[in-house]
């Protein structure tokens, strides 16, 4: 909720209800924005952590895959993994989850997805609450097999055998491509990812191979050349960028 720009919204209804009250505060990880506003609204609160707070790691349920590929081709590699993953049929129990950094963009490969036979929809900023409900039921329902988003769905969503996630835009920083990922590979189910990068995209890739690293996960040498050589400045440790 603080990641979306809610501060505001939650310390308002924090005024309004009772100092004295029980407070249960749940995230997956542990930025300084989390961290200050925590402080604020919990007296003497028992802590429970799961893992090193100060490191961003991947489950390693999930295989990470990074492919290096210009950015004229990127279409044609996406619907290419969708369609070996079998997702162009409607019996198909697969779905995937394709992440873009605009709204723009987001709407743009859902249609062309759409016109090359996948049943495909997309949820974004500018999509109103019924047509975001209407995307998301249609995804668990089987309607659609593929959802692609920016990332306002990237977080707390739980949908049952999304098992493929693609970013055609890496994420804008190291925490998002945790949460984008996050969404497969739950509850024990295995899971894949690949994320597309270009030679632009070298400050991007050392933080994904952090995370890759962090889970035992093979990081190859064409993508260690990318993010030794630079390119794409900004983007690393910072937080939102991007229209959602």
């Amino acid at each position: 909720m603080l990641d979306m720009g809610f501060e505001p919204q939650i310390r308002k209804i924090l005024a309004k209800i009772p100092r004295r009250r029980h407070t249960l505060f749940f995230t997956a990880t542990w930025p300084r924005e989390v961290r200050v506003l925590a402080s604020e609204i919990l007296s003497k609160p028992y802590k429970v952590m799961i893992g090193n707070r100060d490191e961003l790691k991947g489950n390693s349920d999930v295989t990470q895959v990074v492919r290096i590929v210009d950015a004229m081709v990127k279409n044609r590699e996406i619907e290419s993994l969708l369609r070996e993953a079998g997702l162009t049929k409607r019996d198909s129990r697969g779905k995937a989850l394709v992440f873009c950094n605009t709204k723009r963009m987001c709407e743009q490969l859902s249609n062309n997805l759409a016109r090359g036979g996948l049943p495909c929809t997309s949820i974004h900023g500018d999509k109103d609450q019924m047509a975001r409900d209407d995307a998301l039921n249609g995804l668990k329902q089987g309607r659609f097999k593929v959802l692609v988003a920016t990332d306002v769905a990237a977080r707390g969503l739980d949908i049952k055998g999304v098992g493929l996630v693609l970013n055609y835009d890496p994420a804008n920083n190291t925490e998002d491509y945790v949460h984008r990922i996050g969404r497969t590979g739950r509850a024990g189910a295995k899971g894949y990812a690949v994320t597309f990068l270009t030679n632009a995209d070298g400050f991007k890739a050392r933080g994904i191979i952090e995370v890759m690293e962090r889970t035992g996960q093979e990081v190859s040498e064409e993508l260690r050349h990318i993010a030794s050589s630079g390119g794409g400045g900004g983007g690393g440790g910072h937080r939102r960028g991007g229209q959602r």
